[in-house]
This record gives C-alpha cells, structure tokens and sequence, in this order.
C-alpha cells in the first residue's frame, strides 16, 4: 500500500480525484509515496499571482517523480483548441490547456522549485501523466491530444495502477536519457520535503482549518474527560511535556469555574503573554469572577513586589487557584500563591507542570511540595501540538520529552542553519522571512522569532528589514512578533524561526523548539557573544 500524504482526506475536490486517491492508495505498493492536490503559484503578464496545483504527484523512490492531472466527467474533447469537459449533469468545463500540458507545466514548477530550494541540480526522472478515471480514452489519446497512451491512464487501468506507473517512469527516463543510478535516497528525501514543506505553509496559511477543527473535535472530548475526571479532587497535578495541551485544559478548567460556576478563579503562570492571550479569547476582563494573571501581573494588582512584605490578609482571596507552568515559581513563590485560597477545606487547588521545561532552575521537588499537592501526577503523553518531525527533532536535539510520544500529522523536517556570527544569522533570517511571504504568501502574523534570553537584546530588533513588535499578533497584523523564550512559553506559533547559541541548555532548546506547529527554522550563532 503506498504512503499518502495527507493521511486523512475530509473533502477531496472531485469524485474522480476520491477515486484516484483510493486508486493510487490500495494498488501501489509501499515503495511509492504519493501527494495529493499540492499547490503552486505562477504570474501573468502583469506580474499577479495565480493558484495553481498538481492533483497528484507519484514519487517511486528509487527513480523520482511524475505529476498527474486527473479528469472526471463523462467524456475529455479536444475541439477548437480548447479543451472541454463534459460532466454527467450537462455542464461543460472548458480549458484552454490540455491535461497533459496542466501536469507538465506543474512537473517544470517543481523540478524548478527544487533546483531553487536546494542550489543543487534534481538528478532522477520526472515527468508528467494524465488520468481519466471514468471512461475509456487512451486509444485516442495520440489522435486527439498528440500524447501517447504510457503516460495515460483511464478507466482500464485502474485496478491495475502500478503497471501504468511503472510505464510512465521507463518512458520518461527513456524519453530524458536519465541514469537511473543518480537518484539516491537523499534526492528522494529531498524531494519528499519540498512537497511536505508546502503542504506545511499552506497548513500555516489555514489550508488545514477544517481537518484540524476535527482533530480538535477529539482533543476536547478527551480534555473535557481529564476536566470531569478533575472535578473530584479538591487538589491535583497534572504534568505534561510540550504540546501535551496542559494550558488549554487550566484554561478550560478556569472558565468552567469563573465564568459558569461563577466561584472565584484565579488561573496564574509566569508569562504575561500567555495570559493576555488567554485574556483575549473570551474578553476575559469583563468577567469578574475570573481573573487571568501573569505573577508579576498579580503582584502589581497586589501592590507590592517583595512578597515577604505583603499582607497576606489584605489580598485578594480565591476559591480556585490554577498554577499553569508550575515549574517557573520558586519554592518561597509557591507557599506564598497557596496562601490565596480562601481555605484548604473548601477550596480548590491545581498545578500544571513540566519539569523538562525548568528553564529558571529552580528546585522543582521543593517547589511541588510547597504547593502541596500530595497525589501523583497525572501524565499527559501525547504530544498535539506540534508535527511528528517537529517533536521528534526536538527529543533528538535535546533528549528530553521522552515521556511522551509524537502525534503522526507529518509535516517537513526542520530547517537546520548553523552560522558563524549573529549578523550572518540576522542576514538569514531576513532571506527566510521574505522568502515566506512574497514568494509563499505567508501572512506576517503567522511568522513568529523566538530568541534564546542570554542571546537576546532589543538591537537585534534593528536588524530585521519588516516590521517587529514584542507583542502577540492577530490575523489582522502587519508585523512579526520577536520574544525571548521564557516570554513564550505556553504559546505557539504556525512558523517559527528559533535563534539561539550552538551551546544553549537542553531546556531551553526544548522549549524553543517546539513552539512551532508546521514548519521550524532551528538557527544556531556558534560564536561567544
């Protein structure tokens, strides 16, 4: 069985496309991997951008590539020098170019595109096809379109898909006078990570809304299962590695309490932008049941930033607490947030933690106990946050996250840039940036750069050629948000670009890395600055 990408289809463009997919999935064995509906982009004469795609593109792994056109309908005619569809209902879809010609001219972009992306020359066979899944055609194919019936496929063919494959790979690699030797696993990794990186910028771009709205559809029904489960303990510790989805559950958890149960709820972590973020979805601010706070948030409300100088009975008490990122306090921090509840008896008291993500170094144990919590932790072990080789990159670069395994949405592997001083690392992300957004129009609110704090400085802001602000963008934003690390934990990103010394400490990178859900730039400076 061959390896599709996208594993999972919710709603394929055509019925002759669904029946192609299942064609080319059940009849090609497992060495082929096999890419549906990839995008392009060309330009007309006036230089505008037009959306193009491949319907599917075959990739054998020890020969290359070919792009496939697909046509449904009842019947294809050449007629005029245009090209027509005739469909069952009566309606016709006209074309000014052949299928054959749409899959070549996809199969150039591509070969182009990977010439480009790599600054190397593509050494395998590629070509192009077409199919028409629903009726008989390839003895006309010569008279009718010039082309030749090895690289057809129609309605005959379709229980009999790999024979045509194979075909089409001999013709073109006859046709192309290719050395069969020269495509070697690495051109076919390479290959294979061009299409999952524009499946992954286009994921980024929202391609993907709707399958991950049903993805997350199963997330919040096993969360709101963790949520039912936690609402028999008075106290609880949940512990989770990055992307185990721990700060979505405390903030579900806190507006079940604030907002709906209307009991005074005080969600609390170490980084005001994970809390401003969680304070924007709902407009939090106008509930006053529930507060959302950073601890420095907290202690400025309070009014006083030494905490061995507050009056503890002049505070502000709560009902329930919720301690996301619970590793960031100190132990003195710890005793201090327990003394806000009302009281132990009556009150309700839960940490969220991670003790891989302990960039302050602080004594976790010490930490824990002075929250209190008594029982085991509760163990979240899938990561859903992030791509499969996005997590798996980062356990690898650090070793950490070992407790939990990786989700299987597959995505590109990180990009790896390794320079030699911060300039050549600000050059380059300045290249990658533009890259993203005129060439695979990427809006700049979906780019984040997170920076390691012992390397970061607000000169470096001056450096980049677009817009940048310390603040987290909306879909309506024209800049490009810069933090430290420590300031984003608890966050995430479409696209990150991860700046950091050669030697930063495994926690750190930990984090840094799997800020980004689709696509990663992970960029090291070697030189001591």
């Amino acid at each position: 069985m061959a390896i599709m990408h996208p594993k999972t289809i919710l709603r394929f463009n055509s019925a002759s496309e669904e029946k192609m997919y299942k064609a080319l999935k059940e009849h090609l064995s497992d060495n082929y991997e096999v890419f549906y509906s990839v995008v392009w982009y060309s330009k007309d004469q006036n230089n505008n951008r037009i959306n193009s795609e491949s319907d599917f593109i075959v990739v054998d792994r020890d020969k290359g590539f070919i792009c496939i056109e697909v046509k449904g309908g009842e019947k294809y005619i050449h007629e005029n020098d245009r090209y027509i569809v005739c469909n069952s209902n009566g309606e016709n879809i006209v074309k000014k170019i052949s299928a054959y010609q749409q899959a070549e001219n996809s199969m150039r972009y591509f070969l182009n595109n990977y010439e480009k992306i790599y600054n190397m020359d593509y050494k395998g066979i590629y070509g192009f096809m077409a199919a028409f899944p629903n009726y008989e055609i390839k003895s006309h194919v010569e008279e009718y379109f010039n082309q030749v019936p090895d690289i057809t496929i129609d309605l005959n063919d379709m229980n009999n898909i790999e024979n045509c494959i194979k075909r089409a790979f001999t013709y073109w690699c006859r046709k192309n006078s290719i050395l069969m030797e020269m495509f070697v696993s690495e051109s076919r990794k390479k290959l294979c990570d061009m299409f999952k990186r524009i499946y992954a910028i286009e994921a980024s771009k929202g391609a993907l809304i709707e399958y991950k709205n049903k993805e997350l559809e199963k997330v919040n029904e096993v969360q709101n299962n963790i949520i039912n489960l936690l609402r028999n303990y008075k106290t609880f510790a949940m512990k989770g590695a990055a992307g185990t989805g721990k700060s979505w559950i405390a903030y579900k958890m806190a507006c079940i309490n604030g907002i709906i149960k209307r009991r005074e709820t005080l969600l609390l972590s170490k980084s005001k932008y994970l809390s401003q973020y969680f304070r924007n979805i709902n407009n939090i601010k106008e509930c006053k049941n529930l507060s959302i706070l950073s601890f420095d948030e907290l202690l400025n409300e309070i009014g006083e930033k030494d905490i061995d100088k507050i009056n503890i009975d002049n505070s502000r008490k709560y009902g329930v607490i919720i301690v996301d990122e619970a590793q960031d306090f100190s132990p003195e921090e710890a005793v201090f947030v327990r003394t806000l509840l009302y009281d132990d008896s009556n009150s309700e008291f839960y940490i969220f933690y991670d003790d891989e993500q302990n960039i302050y170094g602080n004594n976790l144990d010490e930490t824990l106990n002075n929250f209190l919590i008594d029982s085991k932790p509760y163990i979240l072990t899938e990561n859903l946050r992030n791509t499969k080789n996005i997590y798996d990159w980062a356990k690898i670069r650090t070793s950490l996250g070992e407790i939990s395994f990786s989700n299987q949405i597959d995505g590109p592997d990180p990009i790896m840039a390794s320079v030699n001083t911060l300039n050549q690392a600000i050059r380059y992300i300045n290249q990658s940036v533009k890259n993203l957004i005129e060439r695979d129009s990427v809006p700049k609110c979906f780019i984040n750069i997170i920076i390691d704090d012992d390397l970061y400085d607000e000169t470096i802001k001056q450096g980049f050629d677009f817009c940048v602000k310390s603040q987290i963008p909306s879909n309506e934003d024209d800049f490009i948000g810069v933090f430290k690390v420590s300031e984003y934990k608890g966050m995430e990103s479409n696209i990150i670009l991860y700046l950091h010394r050669e030697c930063v400490e495994y926690s750190f990178k930990y984090v840094g890395l799997t800020r980004a859900r689709f696509y990663l730039f992970d960029i090291e400076v070697k030189e001591e600055i």
